[in-house]
């Protein structure tokens, strides 16, 4: 299991590069049994992966922030696009940014690139016998940016979500939320599900008074106790997992 973390500013985590590609990341936290990490991940001006075709034994998730990604040579994603493969996924034929990019991204497994030597074709497609049992759906790209959002409740209507995938077997979820500007009030997290977070913008204030700004971290395993956040001053935005 992952770590708790009731806060983690990521300013202060070094960033390391990922398995000689010339990507980097900030790991702001990491299952030790599993080697499943949630990560900020930079990539920079002019990159081009060198992997080629290749898939990880377990899931990637990935929201990009700010940037470009051209992924398998035909699929630009831009800030608020969405990703989401399960293990065994064959990807990564041309993978390249011109302006360089940010993104959150959370893998299911410790981070490995499985080479496919001689792909069916440079769409991202299942490799036989290697795709894990998901309750997910593949996602190749899905674009937040024109998704509808929703009342996170019928009493608060300064709380909306944007629903980016679900886990059809245990209802685990990934969550865009959105907090208006001068948020007052009590979003409450019971302890019966574990709750992981990475503020994308602005700020908010937990019940305990701890605040969170701009890639800001948390992680909550179910059993330490419920929470709420209690207000924000600028609004904000958030990257949510329920699980």
């Amino acid at each position: 299991m992952k770590s708790y973390i009731s806060h983690l500013d990521s300013k202060i985590i070094e960033w390391e590069e990922i398995l000689k590609t010339g990507a980097f990341r900030k790991i702001f936290n990491t299952d030790p049994e599993s080697g499943s990490d949630t990560s900020l991940v930079r990539l920079p001006p002019e990159w081009q992966g060198p992997a080629g075709a290749h898939y990880h034994s377990d899931f990637e998730e990935a929201l990009v922030l700010s940037g470009d990604v051209n992924l398998n040579g035909d699929d630009s994603l831009v800030a608020g696009s969405y990703l989401y493969r399960p293990g065994g996924i064959v990807h990564g034929f041309i993978d390249r940014s011109v302006n360089g990019s940010n993104i959150i991204i959370k893998m299911g497994a410790s981070t490995d690139l499985i080479s496919v030597k001689d792909p069916l074709h440079e769409y991202e497609y299942p490799h036989p016998g290697a795709v894990l049992e998901d309750g997910r759906d593949h996602i190749v790209h899905l674009k937040t940016e024109t998704q509808e959002w929703f009342p996170w409740s019928e009493e608060d209507n300064n709380v909306s979500y944007k629903q980016l995938s679900h886990d059809k077997k245990t209802g685990a979820q990934t969550l865009l939320i959105s907090i208006t500007k001068d948020y007052v009030g009590s979003l409450s997290f019971a302890d019966d599900h574990s709750w992981e977070w990475v503020v994308l913008s602005g700020d908010i204030i937990m019940n305990d008074g701890v605040g969170f700004d701009e890639l800001s971290y948390s992680y909550r395993p179910s059993g330490c106790g419920s929470f709420s956040i209690e207000g924000s001053n600028s609004g904000s935005k958030m990257l949510l997992w329920k699980d």
